[in-house]
Formats: structure tokens, C-alpha cells, sequence
């Protein structure tokens, strides 16, 4: 009855018939080694190492897309423990069968009571440990699913903010550059000195062109590559049958071009902001900048296994890991794909390969996924499942062995007793009652140790799930750090800075609160990273992070490590004439660091860009930033290691 509900139960839920013979098998051979006087969950034991663990991998091989062999070992030990669990409940519900069910027409050995007492403390152990056991590791998975579901999220919400941020400050500097040309009487010099400028000030741009109302290119830089595109025949200047032209052209608004290849310029892919030139309303022709895709190549990987992809509207690649053995420019088909390894994670397949991933969409229609392959989940899962069935193996051995000892101790008065009798020699003379109550009372402490181990094992399972619990609290707080804060210097990053503004920018303006935003930036740091290595590079960091904790310590002072070598300042409070001095602080005690790096003492100097607002608080966040930003390139231009500042 249990042989034919287990498998119908079985059918119903895969549609297996491999799976349906397995377990009609698995029957039968109870059946056989029942009749032999094995003990029924033994057997079983017997029958999955034997028969039914090498039948399953068979039936996985041949009859299912499995390919992971971590996952091949969760299913097959689980199968196992699966059957024993069924019979560990059959064995239960024996106990509760009228005895005229069971058919007499068997001749089964009838087995010692000390075997009795043996099967009925193997089933007490096996059933509760097995129910634990799958209860544990289904709790297991759903925490490492919700624990890389959440890495995955903060990871792709990081990326789409690059690459939201970064095409957002080049279409600034496309318009900005736009409404210069945009005035009459600039000479074809002029819009060429410009554009060079422009270029040198926005180096996130590959290369900027200027082309007529015809499409044609009059300016360009780089000047270099531009004075050979002049030597060529006008048609390779014309660009007219760009999208970047003709939607500009149709529309006279800027325009974000998906992903494509260059020509003229460079064969590379690129992205392609433009802005119309517009004279008293008329389209005069565009002006376009070659974006230099966000570096995602730079934070790949870092710190994480996971993959990155980035395609535009069309899915075309824009990036893509170099695991994934994608090119950029390749057109992709995506489509969802089911897989076994979990409920709550959605799954895509990806030239031939299969991962779980998370993506985000930015304004300009960049779609941008983190992938990580399915078995990254599975096998972290399986490292903890086979440490739990270990555990849970060892505590029954020695719950067993106990077990075994209880039952001799149990049956040995016994058996002397018979011995006596059968070997017709007097019965010792021994109180009745006295022999009676020893064993009652060997039976009571023999319990009560079962008691005491199944207790200990119990209150060990519930510490170690605490302690798990307490180790993934501790990671969602580090993971929560770590989307806020700068790891090398520890100050906040652009996001938590962000996030800062939003809470006390508008009050403060409101307040007319005096509010200064500084952005400042290392000195020719570049030359320090390619004369000393970035790894001193990072130590100029990390004491420059030093010098601003120490200097912006109020609650009023935020700090934030804005990019690269650049770092911003949000004071509020006080007078200005403070605030700078605060400023100057920084700038002095940077001026006097001396970095020790293999020997060597690196110099550093800083540059800083002030703007203050204390009476018309009027501007923006982002507009207070563009200032203090142009600013700062006043100070780089004046010659460095300085501070130019604006009050409004």
C-alpha cells in the first residue's frame, strides 16, 4: 500500500516513468530483504547504495538536461534520503496496522528483541533526522537565493548609475558646446579651436565632430585624425545618413544614438550624443561627440563572480564580460529559460550558457544585467547541505551505538533466564521485585539518555542556525555599508552622498542656511599612478581620505569621494569666511603630506573649486555642483594647489 502510494504520488508530480519503475523496484527489493529478516529501513539503506543511487545518475544522464555535477549530487543524496524517509513513515504507521492484515502465508524469521528494540530506536532517530534535515536545507536555499538576489541588485543598481551619470554629464557637454556655436560671427578657426577645447575638457569623448546642414564635417578633433579625414574625398566626410544626423535634422532636439560601428574617425564601436546648431531657428548642422563607453571593464569582477552586460534598445552589445564570449556590436535573442536550481530568481540564457540575473534599464534605454551562472548558487548550497547531513550522520551513529547497548543491556536478564531454563539449571535466587524494578530502571535512564542527546542535538541545530542568522545579518549591513561608502578611503561614495543632499540641501536653503559645495582634485595624479603604481596611488588615496576626516568632523560636513581622484565637500552653517578656511586646512595639510611608498616620499597637492550660496539660495544641488566644478578647473588652470571660490 505505501510502495503504491509512493509511487503514484511520484508520477503524478514529474511525469516520470523511469522514476515511476525506481520506485516499484525499490519495493519489491524491500519486499525480498524484508522476507530475509533485514531490517525494512536497512534495506532501504542498502537498496539506494547499491541499486537505487547508480540507477537515478542513469536516468539523470540519459533522460534530463542536467549538466551541473554539484547539482547532480544534491539530487541523487536527496532521492536517497527521500526513500528512507518513506520508509521511516511506513515503518511508523506499522505500528497502528490491525495485526489480521498481515499475511501469515509468509514464513519470516522472527528476529531476537534486542534487533526489535534496535529498529524501533533506528526509526525514532531517522525520522525526526531526516525531516530536519530536509527542512534545514530548504531553509538553506531560500537564504543563499535571497542573499545573492540581493548582491545581484545592488550590483546592477551600481552600474545603471555609471552609465546613467556618465551619459547624462556628456549631453551636458554637447548642449553646452551647442549653444556656444549656436551665436553667429564664430570663424571656422574659432569652431575648431573650440571643439578641440571641448574635447580636452570632456576626454570622456573619443572624438567631436561639427558637420553643415548637409552632413558634410567641417571640424573635428582629435585635429590629428581630423587632418586626415581633409585629405580624403568629401563623401567619407559626409555623415548625413547617420541616425545622429537625421534624427537631429528631423527633430532639432538631441539625440542618443544605440550602439554602432564608427567610420572616419576609428572603427570602434561607439555611442553617438549630437545637438543641432540652430541660427534664428534654423538648422545650420550638428554637433556630435564619440562616447567612450562607461570603463565597466574596470569594476568587473570586482570583488564579485558575477558577469556584466550592456545592450541598447535593439539588444545590441555595448559591453559584455569576457566570459560570456560576446563581441560588442552582436544583435542577441533573449529569452527566459526554466531551470531546477531555484523558485525565486529569474534565469536567462546567453550564447549557449545559462545564468540567473538581475538587470535595469537607464533613461537613454541602456539595458544593463548582472549574470551569475546557476552553478554559483548550487554549489554553495551543496557545500552547506553535505555539512549538514554529515553533522546529522554522526550524531545518529553515536545515537545508534547508544542504542545498541540499551537494547543488550535490556535483553540480557532475559536471555540468562532463558539459559537457565534450557540448560534446566537453577534460577539464581534474586528478588522478583528487585530484578523487575533494575530493569524498569535501566530502561528509564536508558531513555532518559536518548532524551539528553536528541536535547543537545536540538539545542546545537538552534545555535548553529543562530549563528547563521547573525553572520547573514552581519553581511546585509556590510553589503548596506558598501552601497553608501567608499571602500579605499571610507568616506561616502557619490551615491550615499547623494543621498545625504536630498536630505539636508533643500532644508538648508529654505533655512538660508549658508551652504558651500567644494569639489577638489589631486594634483597630477595621474603621473603619480604611472610613475609609482596604482598600489601607491591608493595609498595617496587613503591618507588624503585621513586628512578629510580630520578636517570636516561636524555633523554639518559631508564628504564624499566623487570619482577617481576627485573628491566634494557639502558645509553648512556658520559664515563663509569659515568655510574656506576649512578649505585652506585641507589644502595645507595635503600640501604637507609626505606618502612613504618602497622608499619614496610622494608629494601631493590639491586643487579646489568653492561655490557658496548666503543670500538668494536659489540654485540647485546640480547647478551649485556645474559651479564649483567650473571652479575647480579655474584653479587647475591657474596653476594648481590652490582654491577658487564664489559666493552668491
Amino acid at each position: 500500500m505505501a510502495a503504491a502510494i509512493s509511487a503514484t504520488g511520484l508520477y503524478l508530480s514529474t511525469n516520470s516513468i523511469p522514476l515511476l519503475a525506481l520506485t516499484l523496484l525499490e519495493s519489491t527489493a524491500l519486499v525480498i530483504m524484508y522476507r530475509k529478516g533485514v531490517i525494512l529501513i536497512l534495506a532501504d539503506l542498502f537498496f539506494w547504495l547499491l541499486i537505487g543511487i547508480p540507477v537515478v545518475l542513469g536516468i539523470i544522464i540519459l533522460f534530463s538536461d542536467i549538466t551541473s555535477q554539484d547539482f547532480m549530487q544534491v539530487v541523487l543524496i536527496k532521492q536517497a534520503l527521500n526513500g528512507l524517509l518513506n520508509v521511516s513513515i511506513a515503518s511508523i504507521f506499522r505500528a497502528f496496522i490491525p495485526i489480521r492484515w498481515y499475511s501469515l502465508s509468509h514464513h519470516i524469521p522472527l528476529p531476537r528483541l534486542s534487533s526489535r528494540i534496535f529498529e524501533l530506536s533506528l526509526i525514532s532517530i531517522a525520522l525526526p533526522s531526516l525531516i530536519i534535515t530536509f527542512m534545514l536545507s530548504d531553509s538553506t536555499a531560500d537564504r543563499f537565493e535571497e542573499q545573492l538576489s540581493r548582491q545581484l541588485e545592488i550590483r546592477v543598481g551600481h552600474l545603471s548609475e555609471l552609465a546613467q551619470d556618465h551619459t547624462e554629464f556628456h549631453l551636458k557637454a554637447i548642449q553646452n558646446l551647442s549653444d556656444v556655436l549656436n551665436h553667429k560671427g564664430h570663424s571656422e578657426d574659432l569652431k575648431q579651436s573650440l571643439l578641440e577645447s571641448w574635447n580636452k575638457k570632456y576626454p570622456g569623448f573619443t572624438t567631436m565632430i561639427v558637420a553643415d546642414e548637409k552632413g558634410i564635417v567641417t571640424q573635428g578633433s582629435p585635429y590629428e585624425t581630423f587632418q586626415v579625414l581633409l585629405e580624403k574625398p568629401v563623401a567619407e566626410r559626409d555623415v548625413s545618413d547617420r541616425d545622429y544626423f537625421i534624427e537631429v535634422k528631423k527633430t532639432k532636439q538631441y539625440f542618443v544614438s544605440k550602439v554602432f560601428k564608427g567610420r572616419g574617425f576609428g572603427n570602434d564601436p561607439i555611442i553617438a550624443i549630437s545637438t543641432p546648431l540652430l541660427i534664428n531657428g534654423e538648422f545650420q548642422g550638428v554637433v556630435e561627440g564619440s562616447l567612450n563607453l562607461p570603463d565597466f571593464e574596470a569594476i568587473d569582477h570586482s570583488g564579485d563572480e558575477s558577469s556584466v552586460m550592456v545592450l541598447d534598445e535593439s539588444n545590441t552589445v555595448i559591453y559584455a564580460s569576457q566570459e560570456l564570449g560576446l563581441s560588442a556590436l552582436d544583435t542577441l535573442e533573449l529569452n527566459e529559460t526554466s531551470q531546477p536550481y531555484t523558485n525565486s530568481l529569474a534565469a536567462i540564457e546567453v550564447n549557449g550558457s545559462s545564468y540567473n540575473y538581475k538587470q535595469a534599464t537607464t533613461e537613454h534605454g541602456w539595458t544593463i544585467y548582472v549574470l551569475t551562472p546557476f552553478d554559483g548558487l548550487i554549489e554553495s548550497y551543496k557545500n552547506d547541505f553535505f555539512g549538514l547531513i554529515i553533522a546529522l550522520v554522526v550524531i545518529s551513529v553515536l545515537a545508534l551505538e547508544v542504542a545498541r547497548r540499551f537494547a543488550s543491556q535490556v535483553t540480557r536478564p532475559l536471555e540468562r533466564l532463558v539459559t537457565y531454563f534450557a540448560m534446566q539449571r537453577p534460577v539464581p535466587r534474586k528478588a522478583a521485585t528487585l530484578f523487575s524494578s533494575q530493569e524498569v530502571e535501566s530502561v528509564r535512564e536508558q531513555l532518559q539518555d536518548s532524551q539528553r542527546l536528541m536535547m543537545d542535538f536540538q539545542h546545537e541545530l538552534e545555535e548553529q542556525v543562530e549563528e547563521k542568522t547573525k553572520e547573514l545579518r552581519k553581511l546585509n549591513k556590510q553589503l548596506e555599508n558598501l552601497s553608501s561608502h567608499d571602500p579605499l578611503t571610507g568616506v561616502l561614495n557619490r551615491r550615499g552622498f547623494e543621498n545625504e543632499v536630498d536630505k539636508v540641501y533643500q532644508l538648508a536653503c529654505r533655512n538660508k542656511t549658508t551652504v558651500t559645495i567644494a569639489i577638489m582634485d589631486l594634483d597630477k595624479f595621474k603621473n603619480i599612478n604611472d610613475t609609482y603604481g596604482h598600489e601607491a596611488g591608493d595609498q595617496c588615496l587613503i591618507e588624503v581620505g585621513k586628512v578629510l576626516h580630520s578636517v570636516f568632523q561636524r555633523e554639518t560636513d559631508f564628504v564624499a569621494r566623487y570619482g577617481g581622484e576627485e573628491f566634494i565637500v557639502l558645509i553648512l552653517g556658520d559664515d563663509v569666511d569659515n568655510h574656506l578656511k576649512l578649505l585652506e586646512k585641507l589644502r595645507q595639510e595635503v600640501a604637507a603630506l609626505e606618502v612613504n611608498h618602497s622608499g619614496q616620499q610622494i608629494e601631493l597637492t590639491i586643487s579646489i573649486g568653492a561655490y557658496n550660496q548666503t543670500e538668494e539660495f536659489s540654485l540647485s544641488y546640480q547647478e551649485m555642483v556645474s559651479k564649483a566644478d567650473s571652479l575647480l578647473y579655474a584653479s587647475k588652470k591657474g596653476g594648481r594647489n590652490r582654491i577658487t571660490s564664489e559666493s552668491q
